[in-house]
C-alpha cells in the first residue's frame, strides 16, 4: 500500500521546505523490507528443519544402524509416522525473529545510518545559509541523510543494510543460550525420539538415563549445533550474495527496482 504523507520542517533561515523520510515513510519501508523477506527466512528455516528430519524420516535398516552406530540420532526412529512439520520444529526462532525484527531493522536503517539533514555549504557563498545538493531531497541524493532521496542514491547500501541485519538476527537466536534455541532443542529431542513416547520415557526414568540414551542425546543435541551454525551461510545462498557490499551480490535479495519507486512515493 503506497501512502505518501508530507512532513514540513520550517527553517527560519531558510525560505525552502526541507522534507525527510520520518514517521509513516520509516514505517512503512521498515515493514516493505521484512514483507520481502519473509520468503527468504522461511526458506532457510525449512531447509534447515528438511536436513534435522531427514535422517528420521528413513526406513532404510542399513542406514539406520549406520547412523545408531555413529551416535547421530536417538534409538528410537519410527519411519512411518508423520513428523512435526517445519513452522513447530523451528517456531520459536521464527515467532522470536518475528516479535524482534521490525524494530531492529528499523534502528539499522533509522537512525544508525540514514538520519539528518541534507545541506552542505553553498561553494558559490561559502558564508552563506547551507543548501541542498543536486537532487536532494529527492529523487537521487548523493548525501547520506534522512531522505528518500538518499536511500534511494545509497540503495546498495542500504539494501546490504536489511541483510545484514536479517542475517545476523536469525544467527543470533540459533546460537545455543538463546531462549529460542532451548526450545528448539527441546522440540528436536521430543521429535528424534518420537514425541509423546520421549515424554514417557522420560517420567518412567524418574529424571535420570540411561548411559546410551545420555549419549544419543547428546549426539542429537550436537548435529542440531552443527546445522544451526549454517543459518548465516544459507541465508548467503538464498540471497545469492555475501554481506561485503559488492554490487552484484544479493541478486534475489535486492528488489532494487521496485523498493525505489516505492521509496519515492514518499516527499
Amino acid at each position: 500500500m503506497y501512502i505518501s504523507v508530507i512532513f514540513l520542517v520550517i527553517f527560519f533561515a531558510l525560505p525552502t521546505v526541507v522534507t525527510a523520510c520520518e514517521g509513516e515513510c520509516i514505517v512503512e519501508i521498515t515493514k516493505a523490507f521484512l514483507t520481502n523477506y519473509t520468503y527468504p527466512v522461511n526458506s532457510v528455516l525449512q531447509g534447515l528443519v528438511r536436513i534435522l528430519l531427514a535422517p528420521l524420516s528413513s526406513n532404510s535398516t542399513n542406514k539406520r544402524d549406520r547412523l545408531l552406530q555413529n551416535n547421530e540420532v536417538i534409538a528410537d526412529i519410527h519411519p512411518d509416522r508423520k513428523y512435526s512439520s517445519p513452522p513447530f520444529l523451528m517456531e520459536p526462532v521464527l515467532s522470536t525473529y518475528q516479535n524482534e525484527a521490525y524494530t531492529r531493522l528499523k534502528t539499522a536503517i533509522f537512525p544508525s545510518y540514514f538520519h539528518g539533514k541534507c545541506q552542505r555549504p553553498d561553494s558559490a557563498n561559502p558564508d552563506g545559509p547551507w543548501v541542498n545538493p543536486d537532487g536532494c531531497p529527492n529523487p537521487d541524493c548523493p548525501v547520506v541523510c534522512g531522505t528518500p532521496g538518499s536511500l534511494v542514491h545509497f540503495y546498495p547500501k542500504l539494501r546490504y543494510i536489511a541483510y545484514n541485519n536479517t542475517r545476523h538476527h536469525l544467527q543470533a537466536l540459533a546460537t545455543p543460550g538463546t531462549k529460542a534455541y532451548q526450545e528448539t532443542e527441546s522440540n528436536y529431542l521430543r521429535e528424534a525420539a518420537g514425541g509423546s513416547a520421549y515424554e514417557r520415557r522420560k517420567n518412567s526414568m524418574g529424571g535420570t538415563r540411561m548411559p546410551r540414551i545420555r549419549r544419543q542425546e547428546q549426539a542429537v543435541k550436537r548435529k542440531l549445533r552443527e546445522v544451526m551454525r549454517r543459518v548465516s551461510s544459507e541465508m548467503e545462498k538464498a540471497c545469492g550474495g555475501t554481506g561485503t557490499g559488492k554490487l552484484n551480490g544479493l541478486q534475489r535479495c535486492s528488489w532494487e527496482t521496485r523498493m525505489k519507486e516505492f521509496i519515492l512515493t514518499f516527499p
